[in-house]
């Protein structure tokens, strides 16, 4: 089997774009958000890496992990405003799954990414996974690779999440032959995109209202009264405005940015030059076509010829976007503590 080849992001930085071109391109597998959504708990159910730890699986323990479902608990905000556009599967009265029945790992984002019949690919991965032999989960995970390649005609598996910079020494201990691309940009940047995404700031205020009442407010079934200041928060009381003005503390999310990409370069800059992309955001918006030149080589998925990679170049141009920086707006207050905080990965990553 090729080996994998995984983007690493904090999120917020194009790689939505990035992974919308890996899926144009014939012989690439687009994994998208894969390893986030079956091995990432965050806001509402905690925030932590998960599954990683245990070494013996047996093909009905990984499906068990592949199709965990989680509540669809955002879906009453959803219908006051909240804007969720991360999660791709489309929730209706015919298709599989719903407010009722949960939302399977793998079926949020990653197979309504490659397909528009998810639920036909979930059926067809529920016959398959749970026959895979006993295998630690390196092992499980090249299966389902594997599977992926056959059933998309391709050669290579691309994933990418959010939050992997997080998460990047899992992967290279799972995969020691895997390809990594870094994809970065301007964290000052990343830190004003993260206070406009809506689902993790939801995310975040729910997780502190847990912290700070013991109480769940996206839970119904609870007291609105219960959650005091954070009343608004409850699915019957809930105000998108209230969200909308909700920022996160650019000090505190700042430093976990800087922090994150550090982390996640310095390990990175450590594997063999052969294993190691580096993508600055800002260079693929300035000259795509030369940036995804330089990725489909650094990829180099075998069964490619030079004509298919030229089309998909061209191709893939239009999935980028432009758009200005929106960080110097900020009021000189913020903006003060988010340039602090954000310091050494600025200087680290040639921003300063």
């Amino acid at each position: 089997m090729t080996e994998p080849v995984f983007i690493i992001s904090t999120g917020r930085s194009g790689s939505t774009a990035v992974s919308n071109c890996i899926r144009l391109h014939p012989a690439l597998v687009s994994l998208s958000e894969l390893i986030l959504s079956v091995h990432y708990n965050f806001g509402i159910s905690g925030e932590e890496w998960k599954g990683f730890e245990k070494q013996t699986w047996t093909g009905s323990d990984f499906w068990e992990l592949l199709a965990q479902k989680e509540p669809v608990r955002l879906a009453p905000y959803e219908k006051k405003g909240l804007h969720n556009k991360e999660i791709l599967y489309e929730r209706t009265e015919n298709t599989l799954f719903n407010e009722k029945t949960g939302l399977p790992a793998i079926a949020s984002i990653t197979l309504p990414h490659l397909t528009n019949e998810p639920d036909k690919l979930y059926q067809e991965l529920e016959a398959v996974v749970p026959a895979f032999p006993e295998d630690s989960l390196p092992g499980q995970y090249r299966r389902l690779f594997e599977w992926m390649q056959r059933r998309f005609d391709g050669d290579t598996c691309v994933e990418r999440s959010g939050f992997s910079t997080d998460a990047v020494e899992y992967l290279i201990d799972m995969f020691p032959k895997a390809k990594f691309v870094f994809l970065y940009r301007d964290p000052r940047e990343i830190a004003v995109a993260f206070n406009r995404f809506q689902t993790m700031k939801m995310g975040k205020a729910i997780l502190k209202a847990m912290e700070e009442t013991g109480a769940d407010p996206s839970d119904p079934s609870k007291e609105a009264e219960r959650l005091g200041s954070y009343r608004w928060l409850h699915p019957d009381y809930f105000e998108i405005e209230q969200l909308r003005q909700m920022d996160m503390p650019y000090k505190e999310l700042g430093s976990w940015i800087s922090k994150s990409l550090l982390h996640a370069g310095r390990v990175i800059e450590g594997l063999p030059g052969t294993q190691q992309h580096w993508l600055r955001y800002e260079d693929l918006l300035e000259t795509p076509e030369r940036e995804l030149e330089r990725l489909i080589t650094f990829i180099n998925p075998p069964s490619a010829s030079k004509e298919a990679n030229e089309q998909w170049i061209k191709k893939s141009v239009a999935q980028i976007n432009p758009k200005p920086d929106t960080w110097p707006e900020l009021p000189v207050e913020k903006r003060s503590a988010l340039e602090e905080a954000t310091g050494p990965a600025l200087r680290y990553l040639g921003y300063a």
